[in-house]
């Protein structure tokens, strides 16, 4: 077997009955045989040998004969050549008079203990026909009788006996015979062994002093009816009916009953009896083997109770708790988590595919397992399609039976990982506005820096006596800068009235048609002070009477501006649409009133489209050096558009151009509707 076997647990019971039976039918036989018959004993022993290397080759270190197992060792031609003794009992050490060391692994050629020619040919004949080879074998001046079996091709199990040492054997028999019977003694569990007629043939000092309350020898040849000093009549019927029935199935017997003992009290006792066979194979009583429970009976109850108050406590704890195996195998869960979990906590076997195993860290188990340090960690759990937040804490404690096991105890800490998210989003949100906020100012100051340095220099000019012809251009220049500062100025104070609250909708009857051709003039003239080469076009939605809405024009033509302020600003050549249609209503999505403004302009990056409408925020930060403009334009459109509970939506691609569509609730005007301040 190697090391990385196993052996099925049904497989492993079975092999452990058999070795236990084995060894029972060895004592009996040292027993119950006849010592004038000691010439077959070893032949007998032999026999059952052959059985126990059967069941399991381990079983041949407590026989009495010398035993060997090997390997043979073939030569090119394939031809039996040597062989190895891979394992010997302590009988064949002590023939060998060798330490195992010098013996065990090395070629029987080389360990001088057995001749390679006498043995080689009766050994290679079982290993290789599979089966038993026995016979005489003389090696030196001694005889040898040889029994030998395959274990496998090419491995073989042997037992030997000099014929010379008859005599020895009767001694080591009647060795054997007191050793057992001082093995038996030193039991503390009551033993005893009947004939087929029920008649006590053997008995521990345990069964006899401490059950009975006589010597063994009292008891030795009589039943238990013959006892009815010792046995109360009841008993002794019961006995041997049970007696009767283990003949008769010809099995094992397993029972629960009182007995009365020598002391006067009355202990529950659990009583396993089995058949024994002798060498030939055939039933030659029973032996029973008592264990005394009351002490077991009152600890299970003991434990019964602490275990009533530990899932009692268990239960009790707010806490979600999971126990599992060193395995990371769920073992129970509170109520809280099977709760939690909505598990049910009689099915928590079915391992990775229960919500609590979302908790269970298997890598963390098993260094727990190791080390025997608690651990903690962090854990996001998916309950009922919620992300939830568990602190963890793991810690290595005995269950019931004195087995390691791992609790785990979680603490939800959703609502504080939340709180130190949005901290943290907020502080970060924070430096992102500070930052922002000084590139606005450096905006702002190289802004009205350049007008204002402009108006200066020109008054300047003018004071100092400039000719009079120059006058009207240079007060255009101021003129137009002195604009731009109020402009500035104008955008600061907008945003503040917005953010403040002061900023009112004044709804009224208006035309669409109206907004689009003054919005259209108002880009024809920035385009003409621009210089740029860029051509309009202009969209309409629907006749004059169609296009009557109820609506705040003023708001949507501030809006309107400063979409097309951007875009003339970001535009050096190419076409620039203006428009707005209605969309129609569909299905509970009411009906909306679109104003576009489209350009074929530089365009703005993918992952600036997200920031836009931030304040001091631009789709290049550093278009505010090269196109000018502080960053509040579109902050302020995207203010007033919700303001009137509306949405704007942009679509962009560099160097291609940009499409800005803002959409109001379109509400067609009536012919009685008057205006209203709201």
């Amino acid at each position: 077997m190697t090391d990385n076997e196993t052996i099925d647990i049904s497989e492993y019971k079975r092999l452990k009955e058999e070795n236990a039976t084995l060894r029972t039918m060895l004592r009996r036989y040292l027993i119950f045989g006849e010592y004038g018959k000691f010439n077959n004993l070893e032949a007998d022993l032999s026999k059952q040998l052959r059985y126990a290397e059967e069941v399991n080759s381990r079983i041949f270190d407590n026989m009495l004969t010398a035993a060997f197992a090997g390997d043979i060792i073939y030569d090119d031609k394939g031809l039996p050549n040597d062989f190895i003794i891979k394992k010997a009992n302590p009988v064949f050490l002590n023939f060998a008079k060798q330490r195992p060391e010098s013996i065990i692994g090395r070629k029987a050629s080389l360990s001088g203990v057995l001749s390679k020619d006498a043995w080689l040919p009766l050994l290679a004949q079982a290993a290789e026909a599979g089966n038993q080879s026995s016979g005489t074998i003389h090696d030196g001046n001694y005889s040898y009788i040889v029994s030998a079996f395959a274990t496998a091709k090419g491995s073989f199990i042997a037992t030997f006996q000099n014929t010379d040492i008859n005599v020895e054997s009767e001694s080591r028999i009647r060795q054997s015979l007191s050793l057992t019977q001082m093995m038996l003694d030193a039991l503390p569990t009551p033993v005893f062994c009947k004939d087929m007629e029920g008649r006590y043939i053997l008995c521990n000092k345990s069964y006899a002093t401490n059950v009975l309350g006589v010597s063994p020898d009292t008891i030795i040849g009589r039943t238990a009816l013959q006892l009815e000093n010792f046995f109360p009549k009841e008993y002794a019927d019961f006995y041997q009916e049970k007696d009767i029935q283990l003949i008769k199935d010809k099995g094992i017997q397993i029972y629960q009953g009182p007995i009365k003992c020598a002391d006067g009290t009355v202990r529950e006792y659990i009583v396993n009896k089995t058949l024994i066979k002798n060498s030939d194979g055939e039933f030659a009583g029973i032996l029973g083997v008592m264990q005394d429970i009351d002490r077991m009976i009152k600890a299970r109850r003991e434990l019964a109770e602490s275990e009533t108050r530990y899932k009692t406590l268990f239960n009790g704890i707010s806490q979600p708790i999971i126990v599992v195996d060193t395995e990371g195998n769920i073992i129970m869960l509170n109520s809280t988590a099977v709760e939690l979990f909505e598990e049910d906590d009689k099915e928590i076997s079915s391992g990775d595919n229960v919500p609590a195993s979302q908790l269970i860290d298997l890598e963390l188990i098993k260094k727990i397992s190791e080390t025997g340090v608690t651990q903690t960690r962090k854990t996001c759990v998916t309950i009922n399609g919620e992300e939830r937040w568990y602190l963890s804490t793991m810690q290595p404690i005995n269950d019931f039976f004195g087995e390691k096991v791992i609790q785990i105890i979680s603490n939800d800490i959703t609502e504080i990982k939340r709180y130190q998210t949005e901290l943290l989003g907020q502080k970060k949100k924070a430096e992102e506005s500070n930052r922002l906020k000084t590139v606005f100012l450096a905006n702002i100051a190289h802004e009205t820096r350049t007008p204002a340095n402009i108006i200066n220099g020109f008054v300047q000019m003018i004071q100092n006596g400039m000719s009079t012809e120059k006058h009207k251009d240079y007060l255009n220049l101021i003129n137009t800068n002195c604009k731009k500062l109020l402009g500035i100025i104008d955008d600061i104070v907008e945003l503040s009235m917005i953010e403040t609250g002061q900023k009112k909708l004044r709804h009224e009857i208006c035309s669409i048609n109206s907004i689009v051709e003054e919005s259209a003039s108002y880009l024809n003239q920035l385009i003409g002070e621009s210089g740029k080469n860029i051509k309009t076009e202009k969209n309409k939605p629907a006749e004059d009477l169609d296009s009557l809405v109820y609506a705040d024009s003023m708001c949507i033509n501030q809006i309107f501006k400063k979409l097309i302020t951007n875009a003339v600003t970001f535009t050096n050549e190419g076409k620039i649409s203006i428009g707005a249609r209605i969309v129609p209503a569909q299905g509970d999505t009411p009906a909306d009133t679109a104003f576009y403004v489209s350009d074929t302009g530089i365009g703005i990056p993918e992952d600036k489209l997200s920031v836009i409408f931030e304040k001091f925020r631009q789709g290049d930060e550093g278009a505010a050096r090269q196109y000018g403009g502080n960053g509040l334009g579109l902050s302020i459109a995207n203010e007033l558009v919700k303001r009137m509970g509306g949405r704007i939506e942009v679509k962009s691609k560099q160097n291609v151009g940009t499409t800005f569509t803002f959409y109001i609730p379109y509400q067609k005007a009536g012919l009685l509707q008057q205006n209203n301040i709201l």
